[in-house]
């Protein structure tokens, strides 16, 4: 199977496209100021003599630009430089740009750089000194199925496959032994599950020099979180692999200790809160721990090594000992099973009673209890029943309303491809999970927040896509207070941010199954437990309890038993 032509990546740089087609094809010029860091960051990393560089995606020529000056600046002989993109105004706006660059030569092709051939007579076929890119970044989804199987058999790759894993791969079998990598790209592949396969082909082809978590600086005009890995090509030497991440400080609580240009301050090594372009921001420093490229890439420091260490001496158990954390329903047609009321449809299309069930999504999400808010209460239509243990579509036969409900959408149903090739009814929700499951006891929380907002659910409600929930109809309830204690503790969220660092924009947070199920669980005495287990009931019998006074103090309470538990002293953190 091999990718003849791939449009997405020729999508990914048109320059003419609008916001909207330019975000869904991965269309993020680099800024000035930031191809510049880059192009510094590799040449730091270089002794002088000419340099064969390549940007295999170069848009406007921004990055080979920015390495051209920075070479003569830094009294570098003029490099060669070769840019290739798929599209022609991108290629006429890089040759315009760079006609005056200090180079010894300039070569642009418009050519898709993931399938050109090898011509040993061509100077722009490689292979390379330096690799200088911010390749398009479109994500599985976007691809569609079909292509990125394509990459990812051409590839190597594994898991969900983005456009710019697939340039890595491609750039890493051009660039030459000892040469060196400068990347610029979305820092998803640092904690995902999708970017193992990336980290994977990282760890086994470069020594990792420099990694900077850019976070939600906003160093994009576009939503996209960057990162920065300098590296090169090589066998890993080991030692000090620098790690830098800065995000956004949402807590205000501790002094801003300079006032600087960001990017200026992290090569200039500042560290702690630091103001910048009117906001405040968190830069830390330490080195890239990478366990195996299963496990997010971390940033450690000595001192987070030791609270580390002390919390697994502490831990005799995991979050995901209870049972399994699972997302909630993907209807993939919310419009249809999903209602705020369903009493203002006419009676012969309103659905049966035993059809319909409470949701809970995100909007309800509360530390320790669901919100009651009746505006953002909704319930689901539920086409599945457990018979024998087993999940089945109910019988529309037998709900007559239901099914002139659904009949009415079923143009719309029936355009759900996927529910038809998995042998399923036109009328059933895609994820639905186990139908019994939801009458247990569980623990909910919502798939992104600024805090931990875990809480026990009772009611037998179905849990929404946009939350996660872990069924414990076993545990005993010490077992399920001590967990929810832990969950919404300062301690889980400094575990989170060290271990998981999934940070999005506005100090949110993606607590999702792979990070939480290793959310660890200490011993406590029965006397410890019995205090834990009246605080939480206090905390869920309370109508708002991050309203009252008497949960506020009770939550702090709760939480310096929860670092007690662990062997370490926490401050509560707004985020």
């Amino acid at each position: 199977m091999k990718l003849s032509t791939l449009e997405t990546a020729k999508a990914a740089n048109t320059s003419g496209h609008d916001q909207t087609s330019r975000k869904r094809h991965g269309v993020h010029y680099t800024p000035s100021d930031l191809a510049e860091f880059v192009a510094r960051r590799a040449l730091g990393r270089l002794k002088p003599r000419e340099f064969v560089v390549l940007d295999p995606a170069c848009g406007n020529g921004e990055l080979l630009l920015a390495f051209a000056n920075g070479a003569a600046k830094a009294k570098f002989p003029a490099p060669r430089l070769i840019g290739i993109d798929t599209d022609k105004e991108a290629i006429t706006a890089a040759r315009k740009r760079l006609a005056k660059a200090p180079a010894s030569s300039v070569t642009l092709r418009c050519e898709d750089f993931l399938t050109r051939g090898t011509d040993d007579t061509d100077p722009a076929s490689g292979p390379y000194d330096v690799i200088i890119s911010n390749p398009p970044y479109v994500r599985t989804q976007v691809l569609g199925t079909e292509r990125a199987q394509a990459l990812a058999y051409q590839f190597g790759l594994t898991g969900r496959v983005d456009l710019y894993h697939a340039f890595v791969a491609a750039m890493t079998a051009k660039l030459q032994m000892g040469g060196i990598l400068g990347l610029l790209c979305s820092n998803r592949f640092l904690t995902t599950r999708g970017g193992q396969s990336l980290r994977s082909l990282l760890i086994a082809n470069y020594d990792l020099e420099e990694l900077w978590d850019l976070g939600d600086t906003k160093l994009f005009g576009a939503a996209v979180l960057p990162a920065v890995l300098i590296a090169q090509r090589g066998d890993a030497r080991g030692g000090d692999r620098s790690f830098v991440r800065v995000y956004e400080d949402q807590d205000g609580s501790t002094p801003a200790t300079a006032k600087v240009s960001l990017l200026a301050g992290l090569e200039n090594g500042l560290e702690g809160i630091v103001k910048a372009n009117g906001r405040r921001f968190n830069i830390e420093r330490g080195r890239l721990l990478d366990e195996t490229p299963k496990r997010p890439w971390r940033l450690t420091s000595a001192e987070g090594w030791k609270w580390l260490a002390k919390v697994r001496r502490h831990s005799t158990g995991q979050l995901g000992d209870l049972g399994p954390i699972r997302v909630g329903i993907k209807t993939t047609a919310d419009s249809v099973f999903i209602r705020a009321s369903w009493s203002d449809l006419p009676e012969r299309l309103r659905p049966e009673e035993d059809l319909l069930r409470p949701l809970l999504t995100h909007r309800v999400a509360g530390r320790w209890r669901a919100k009651e808010n009746s505006a953002d209460t909704w319930s689901v239509l539920y086409p599945h029943e457990s018979v024998d243990g087993r999940r089945q579509a109910v019988d529309l036969t037998h709900f007559p309303r239901a099914a002139a409900y659904l009949e009415q959408h079923r143009t719309r149903l029936e355009e759900r491809d996927y529910i038809r090739k998995a042998g399923r009814a036109w009328y059933e929700i895609w994820v639905p999970q186990q139908p019994e499951a939801w009458a247990a006891r569980k623990l909910v929380w919502p798939d992104i927040s600024d805090r931990p907002r875990f809480f026990i659910d009772l009611t037998g409600a179905v849990v929404n896509g946009d939350c996660y929930w872990l069924s414990c109809p076993n545990a005993s309830d010490e077992e399920v207070a001590l967990a929810v204690a832990v969950a919404n503790s300062s301690f889980a969220l400094r575990y989170y941010d060290m271990c998981c660092g999934n940070r999005l924009y506005a100090g949110r947070r993606r607590f999702i199954t792979q990070y939480l199920q290793e959310l660890p669980m200490p011993a406590a005495s029965s006397t410890q437990l019995r205090e834990i287990v009246a605080m939480v009931d206090q905390l869920q019998r309370t109508k708002e309890p991050e309203m009252s006074p008497a949960c506020s103090e009770a939550e702090v309470a709760l939480d310096a038993i929860v670092s007690e538990l662990f062997g370490i002293k926490e401050t509560p953190r707004k985020s």
